[in-house]
């Protein structure tokens, strides 16, 4: 059976599996889209990518450059399974686990009182953010991975030939 939905708290009926199908294949496109579009920067500009994990001031400095060459390619590798739909589950995970770890830096430097540019999208590090703006994009994309990561995939029955 597939999901519910509850209409005016009166009957509860599960979703058709056709329909969590095609909602999961647009949120997995769409969400490995997101996330090729945010790693093309920082794969090109490393310098400037490093720039703002620097000043997330949480690494070493001795890890700042790493980080800035590393994750980008993470971030790709994620985003392309999600669109191609291979491994997207581990994908899927990872960037969950990503995003949960993203929540948590931008809530802990707001605590700080620092107010520094995420890099999602930009890679201009003396931009200010939105704390709220920034975690609750965060949640959406945490919402989607997990959306993906939870609802299976169909997968055709073998042959027994």
């Amino acid at each position: 059976m597939g999901p519910s939905i509850a209409a005016r708290g009166e009957d509860v009926r599960p979703l058709p599996s056709a329909v969590v199908k095609n909602v999961t294949i647009v949120v997995r496109i769409v969400l490995g889209a997101v996330f090729l579009f945010s790693c093309t920067g920082k794969i090109a500009d490393p310098a400037a990518f490093a720039a703002i994990v620097a000043n997330y001031q949480i690494l070493p400095p001795t890890l700042v450059s790493a980080t800035a060459v590393i994750f980008p390619w993470i971030e790709a590798v994620c985003g392309l399974a999600l669109v191609f739909g291979r491994f997207e589950k581990g994908a899927a995970l990872l960037v969950s686990l990503m995003m949960v770890v993203f929540i948590g830096i931008i809530l802990y430097n707001g605590y700080r009182g620092l107010n520094i540019a995420c890099g999602c999208f930009s890679l201009a590090a003396n931009a200010p953010s939105n704390i709220a703006v920034d975690t609750l994009r965060n949640l959406f994309i945490l919402a989607a991975g997990a959306w993906v990561f939870v609802f299976p995939r169909r997968r055709r029955a073998r042959s027994t030939r």
